[in-house]
């Protein structure tokens, strides 16, 4: 067997165990949370260079141009969030506490739903606000009929630190889609004519939008919160430790440790 087949054999095995461990984690979900969700390996394996290019243009490629005028770089959260839902959208509790236990379990950063009528201190730190607003009222903040969802994060030189989320009432199908780019996904996915490639970060109207995270939007949000890629590293850099964390990670991945761990993925 040659080298490079045995490297796609290692990243095929490598795939199966990791939607293995997603589909356990969503087999968690608490009745009454998120409703059940088609397999997240509706897509053949990625070769490791299909998944690089992947994770390069969510992840660190912007292509919002001067309205999200962002360097290339890492942005990403380092410690626990805390979640705030103002009055209208404590109708999505339930769907937002059952997300936020699954992206706590792919990024091994505690996302927390803080209680209702919670009220966000100013200049807090690691505190996402989420809003829902009517369709109109969103129209005419924004000035746009297009967007239906927007999501904004700051931070300091890559370490996210506070996060703005606001849907439209009717639209809330965008929740997941918004909660990539709250993660640090800047970007959107624009498949190429042909591509199998689905992911929740596709614009709504693509036909490569997907309903529920795909394996490759699991694996990326995995491989951005690896310990070893650090908030504010260079696009360069982080490329080259992306190639070696798929190089190197056991057979038996399954989720994120921190670098006390030892390794990578466990």
């Amino acid at each position: 067997m040659s080298h490079g087949t045995a490297e796609m054999q290692r990243f095929r095995r490598f795939l199966l165990s990791l939607v293995c461990g997603a589909s356990a984690l969503v087999a968690t979900v608490p009745v009454g949370g998120a409703s059940e969700q088609p397999p997240a390996a509706s897509v053949p394996a990625p070769p490791t260079p299909d998944f690089i290019r992947f994770f390069d243009t969510l992840a660190l490629t912007e292509d919002y141009g001067p309205f999200n005028n962002r360097p290339p770089w890492v942005r990403k959260w380092s410690g626990p969030v805390n979640v705030i839902l103002d009055e209208r959208a404590e109708t999505l509790r339930g769907e937002i506490d059952a997300l936020l236990a699954r992206l706590t379990g792919w990024t091994d950063i505690p996302f927390t739903l803080l209680p209702p009528g919670t009220i966000a201190v100013p200049d807090s730190w690691n505190v996402l606000t989420i809003k829902l607003l009517p369709r109109v009222t969103f129209q005419r903040l924004y000035r746009t009929h297009e967007v239906v969802c927007q999501t904004e994060t700051q931070g300091v030189g890559g370490m996210l630190q506070t996060g703005y989320m606001v849907l439209s009432e009717g639209y809330t199908d965008c929740l997941k889609h918004e909660f990539m780019h709250a993660l640090g996904f800047d970007s959107h996915w624009t498949a190429a004519d042909g591509s199998e490639i689905r992911s929740v970060l596709a614009y709504r109207d693509s036909p490569a939008r997907a309903d529920d995270y795909t394996a490759w939007d699991i694996m990326a949000i995995r491989l951005l919160y690896d310990w070893r890629i650090r908030a504010g590293m260079s696009r360069q850099k982080s490329l080259t430790i992306a190639h070696e964390v798929i190089r190197e990670r056991p057979q038996q991945a399954a989720r994120p440790v921190t670098a006390d761990g030892g390794a990578a993925f466990r």
